[in-house]
């Protein structure tokens, strides 16, 4: 129940220290739609762990010499180190800060290995008021690694903070927006090509790609790739268009002329890419681990998730060319997208915050 002193707007401080990919699209939908007013400090997305050592030390400074406004909540990500920046900036320990997880840099379960950054982000999880994820498997993935991650620490043990986050962790989906999509179809007529196919390198499994393709060419299949992400990686011999990371315009047209969209991202916590591919119409070959068991209906899943090997990705190619897509998909796929749909997406944040925010003044 959100009190009614708290129906005014919010002064939401948003800091990201990898302003790019999903997180860019995520916050750009969110200050755009929200009822609130949002002022945004950002960095460029370079180096993740670079982020993590310094972006706090940055924002400080750039917070006391320039930051004048008035803040109710502390918006930022995990490319954050937030018990620094809490360090630093004392004055924001007296506001409820949210840290949305679009990855996380936790060490792997079977890690055995320790390196600098490896505390970073389940210490910025404690400092938080909320964790927010941008999908289940993420969550679950989340307080996996920092469950065994605590195991391996002994000084730890006595101290354990996962029952503490599992109780302060929530999926929230990232709006993404769907009016482009309706808006470049609608006016332009793309025809989709039965053979042209949409992928996103950036930290996919090249190796896996490449070998996947390189069987379905080999059996004699002619395709045609459109790409988004580096693709020095990508064998030559493959045919290909290059789309900027920074042309969304460009991506859509692509993905409106794609029949196929092809994920070779294992374990991926999100993918604003394959959401945009389903709304575009491209039907789905993505890995059966990670996020795309949530975004690919239950009926659609022994024909579009494959065993993260290139045989197998080769075989879901094929079988997409050649065999009949079912009918009736469209409705279940339609209520599994609704919830990245910014309008319904920023309300449920919108609310979030705003209780956060009225916790906090009840008890202050």
């Amino acid at each position: 129940m959100i009190s009614p002193h708290m129906s005014r707007q919010l002064d939401i401080l948003a800091l990201e220290p990898f302003y790019g990919g999903g997180r860019r699209v995520m916050l750009e939908h969110v200050i755009h739609c929200s009822r609130h007013r949002w002022t945004l400090l950002k960095l460029p997305p370079r180096r993740i762990e670079r982020r993590l050592a310094v972006a706090a030390h940055w924002f400080s400074e750039q917070l006391s010499r320039h930051w004048v406004g008035r803040t109710d909540l502390l918006f930022t990500s995990e490319a954050m180190n937030l018990s620094d920046l809490y360090r630093l900036v004392p004055a924001l320990l007296n506001k409820p800060a949210v840290v949305y997880f679009h990855s996380n840099q936790l060490p792997e379960v079977s890690a055995t290995r320790e390196a600098p950054l490896d505390l970073v982000n389940l210490n910025t999880a404690a400092a938080a008021t909320e964790i927010w994820f941008n999908s289940l498997y993420h969550l679950c993935s989340f307080l996996a690694r920092a469950t065994a991650l605590v195991r391996r620490l002994p000084e730890l043990a006595a101290r354990n903070p996962v029952p503490e986050l599992t109780s302060r962790a929530h999926v929230i989906a990232p709006p993404i927006s769907t009016h482009l999509v309706q808006q470049i179809g609608n006016a332009e007529q793309i025809r989709r090509d039965r053979r042209t196919i949409f992928v996103d390198t950036r930290d996919a499994d090249m190796s896996l790609l490449n070998a996947g393709l390189g069987i379905v060419r080999r059996r004699g299949e002619a395709l045609k790739l459109i790409t988004v992400g580096p693709v020095e990686e990508l064998k030559d011999e493959l045919p290909r268009k290059t789309v900027s990371e920074n042309d969304e315009p460009g991506q859509v047209r692509g993905l409106l002329e794609s029949n196929l969209f092809v994920s070779t991202k294992l374990g991926a916590a999100t993918d604003h890419y394959a959401v945009r591919a389903l709304l575009a119409g491209c039907w789905p070959l993505a890995p059966h681990t990670g996020v795309y068991r949530e975004l690919i209906p239950d009926r659609l899943h022994s024909m579009c998730l494959y065993d993260n090997t290139a045989d197998a990705l080769a075989s879901r190619l094929q079988d997409a060319w050649h065999l009949e897509r079912p009918i009736g998909y469209e409705d279940d796929l339609v209520k599994i997208l609704m919830r990245f749909d910014p309008i319904r997406a920023c309300k449920v944040i919108d609310e979030r915050l705003e209780e956060l925010a009225s916790s906090h003044a009840v008890t202050k």
